[in-house]
């Protein structure tokens, strides 16, 4: 537990001493919100208001206003996820200067078991992920306010406090496995680029999941950006699609959020939020256990 507690506490001081990493960290955040929020949401808001018009007598101010508000959190529920990817890359970037540096392998000799020494990384991009999500989530609610679309509500704040905590997981341990394999800091940097400009169409907020082609939507679903970016929109925008849809046709919410990504199949069967949250927790489960073999067999082939 010690060895456990000084790698985690040493990899969190080494991020947040880099003031450089956090403030870039904190304004891709704000620029992803500023050009999505901006810039792409009235496309969106124009597809919202078109579903809601094929009822007589809908469409109106209140009807627009609503949009307004569905498609912000839509999208900011987006940006949560790409968030945790850029973030906890952002964080094993001190890793790679490790490994370059040779201070990755003194920490390789010292008698720390596998497990452990993944955990003690793993945790620390968990937690500086999870701060940054938070105040992404704060910034996200403080413009929403701003806006006149008041403060979701208090089992909705937790219930994406939660997810926050549970996709961070994700791409703490997706990223570990990968900086545990990358060898220069350039190559890393590299993955980052790649990572940062696929994350938004992956996360089905360029394009919504409905509207991509069957090949397509069937890449993304082959990695978690999808299944996070999903859950968040079901669960923050529930209690406004409530409202939203009240005197409309069951079919026509439904179709709705197929359109929109938020609700999709895999293999012919329908996802339920349960199905994509435990696919997320395998994700992460399954990838932590292939980076502590990874280092194991690396440490024995490096002997």
């Amino acid at each position: 537990m010690r060895s456990f507690c000084a790698i985690n506490k040493r990899n969190l001081g080494l991020y947040f001493k880099d003031h450089a990493a956090v403030f870039f960290s904190l304004l891709s955040m704000l620029i992803t919100i500023a050009i999505m929020v901006f810039f792409l949401g009235d496309l969106s808001n124009n597809a919202v208001l078109d579903t809601i018009s094929m009822i007589p007598g809908r469409g109106g101010a209140e009807d627009v206003a609503t949009s307004g508000k569905i498609v912000f959190y839509w999208i900011s529920a987006g940006i949560l996820t790409i968030n945790a990817a850029t973030v906890t890359h952002a964080f094993y970037s001190n890793m790679i200067k490790d490994r370059t540096g040779s201070t990755l392998n003194s920490l390789f000799v010292m008698p720390i078991k596998r497990p452990v020494f993944v955990m003690g990384y793993v945790s620390g991009a968990w937690i500086a992920g999870c701060i940054m999500s938070l105040v992404t989530l704060i910034v996200v609610e403080a413009i929403g306010y701003a806006k006149g679309y008041g403060i979701p509500a208090a089992a909705v704040q937790v219930k994406m406090i939660l997810l926050i905590a549970l996709i961070n997981f994700v791409f703490a341990a997706v990223l570990f496995l990968f900086a545990s394999m990358v060898k220069s800091a350039s190559a890393w940097s590299g993955i980052g680029i790649v990572l940062g400009t696929l994350a938004g169409f992956l996360g089905g907020i360029y394009f919504p999941l409905g509207q991509m082609s069957e090949t397509l939507a069937k890449i993304v679903k082959c990695f978690p950006f999808i299944y996070g970016t999903s859950v968040f929109r079901k669960v923050i925008l529930a209690d406004i699609e409530d409202g939203f849809f009240c005197e409309a046709p069951e079919i026509m919410r439904s179709e709705f959020d197929k359109a929109m990504g938020m609700d999709f199949t895999l293999f012919k069967n329908e996802l339920s939020v349960g199905g994509k949250i435990g696919i997320l927790v395998a994700v992460g489960l399954i990838f932590s256990v292939l980076a502590t073999l990874y280092l194991t067999y690396s440490k024995k082939k490096d002997r």
